[in-house]
């Protein structure tokens, strides 16, 4: 079993790691865990590039420009943490932590992203995460896993809070109240009062690059936020990252979608547990699932500060 304490050397060894392993400490690597720094940066980009082949080196020069940049909780990481052996990088994980507010509650909140070992050292692959893990976060959110963790990180505590995802056409529905739509980049002339929460989170992705809408309707205003994607490298697409309630999709996802296709995007992706109720559409389960660790359970509608909505994954 693998063990990690704080910042200490640390040597695990497996119950089949082989007897030359196991009884001679001069044969293991001496591994150790700390905090990602900026001087890390070009070490850092080595190992996101050969650990995720398929993205190129500026996007994830891109994502490392946001961490620098974004405000971070006192005491968080700002980058994540770096698996070293004999001072030599051979492993990493990021780290978003963000400071959250929901109904005027303040929460923290931890996404583990690109969490990559070197194939010699997957044995310890599992101490960058148990790094994340004893941040005093609120929640633990894991939005992209690849497959062959899964065991792994339920074996942590996580649990799923989605199953699958469903792709629609919302611009086809015509019901719905009529409605205002305004930009983020736009919103000095919305016409109904915006709850600073709301404005907080719209700002914020608009500047990662999202698509953050306020929709107006005679009854309020409601705040949505979208990453645009790609189905299969063909069909652009609309990510659904935040909105206070499916229900205020459900309502008005057929002016929002239309806003959407003036866009280039007809089609809305959301990670949820089965069809939406209203929205017609393709729910494929087992697709993507997304977990979570915490207090309560994690809503679907609820993406914001994570890598989906900041990186762009």
């Amino acid at each position: 079993m693998s063990e990690y304490r704080g910042e200490k050397e640390v040597a695990i060894v497996s119950r089949d790691a082989g007897p030359d392993l196991a009884n001679n400490k001069s044969l293991r690597p001496r591994v150790h865990c700390r905090e990602i720094a900026a001087t890390d940066i070009d070490a850092v980009l080595d190992l996101l590039k050969e650990g995720f082949p398929k993205l190129p080196r500026p996007h994830w020069v891109a994502a490392l420009d946001i961490l620098a940049a974004r405000p971070v909780p006192e005491g968080m990481p700002r980058y994540g943490y770096m698996l070293e052996s004999d001072g030599s990088p051979v492993g990493l994980i990021l780290v978003i932590v963000s400071e959250v507010r929901r109904n005027g509650v303040t929460t923290i909140r931890s996404n583990g992203a690109a969490w990559y070992v070197r194939p010699d050292f997957q044995f310890y692959g599992s101490i960058p995460l148990d790094r994340t893990l004893r941040l005093l976060a609120d929640v633990h959110l894991n939005v992209f896993p690849a497959a062959h963790t899964f065991p792994i990180i339920e074996a942590k505590g996580f649990a799923r809070f989605t199953n699958g995802i469903s792709i629609s056409v919302p611009a086809l529905i015509w019901r719905g109240p009529r409605a205002r739509i305004t930009n983020a980049e736009r919103l000095s002339g919305t016409e109904h009062p915006m709850p600073d929460e709301d404005r907080t989170v719209l700002e914020d992705h608009v500047r990662a690059g999202c698509i953050a809408l306020w929709c107006e309707t005679l009854d309020g205003g409601y705040p949505f936020v979208f990453r645009r994607r790609m189905i299969k490298a063909r069909l652009p697409c609309a990510q659904l990252i935040y909105c206070r309630d499916l229900e205020d999709l459900v309502r008005l996802a057929g002016p929002v979608g239309r806003y959407l296709l003036q866009r280039g995007l007809p089609t809305m992706l959301v990670a949820s547990n089965g069809r939406i109720p209203g929205v017609p559409g393709l729910y494929i389960d087992n697709k993507y699932p997304m977990y979570y660790r915490g207090r309560a359970p994690h809503q679907p509608n609820d993406l914001a500060y994570t890598e989906a909505a900041l990186f762009g994954f």
